[in-house]
């Protein structure tokens, strides 16, 4: 766990994020200005979100971690939780997440 939540510290942006199922046109404008833009920071128990739309701190918890596979939950403002996993792959983190209205599939590539 500890090897994950060091690999997983630093910045991420958004590269790309697939939803499995549609969005109404509120929130896939929001996605739409997201992508490419959105930097989320992991340190110790506490991220950051920070694009177009987007400027919150919270907290998350890894809940497990093996090899380059994790799963971690992240906490918003109202500490309602957002689950998801996750896989470390050449550099990337590719994600799934679980939770409506968020439900999909994308990748963050190392901000440098």
């Amino acid at each position: 766990m500890a090897n994950a939540n060091q690999r997983l510290g630093g910045s991420w942006r958004l590269v790309r994020f697939a939803p499995s199922d549609p969005l109404d046109l509120p929130l896939q404008a929001v996605l739409s200005a997201e992508q490419g833009q959105l930097i989320v920071t992991f340190n110790q128990g506490q991220y950051s979100a920070v694009g177009p739309g987007v400027n919150l701190t919270a907290r998350y918890e890894l809940t497990s971690a093996a090899g380059d596979q994790l799963s971690l939950i992240l906490y918003d403002q109202q500490n309602v939780p957002h689950h998801f996993s996750a896989q470390f792959v050449d550099g990337t983190l590719h994600f799934q997440s679980n939770d409506k209205p968020w439900t999909g599939f994308g990748e963050f590539t190392r901000n440098q």
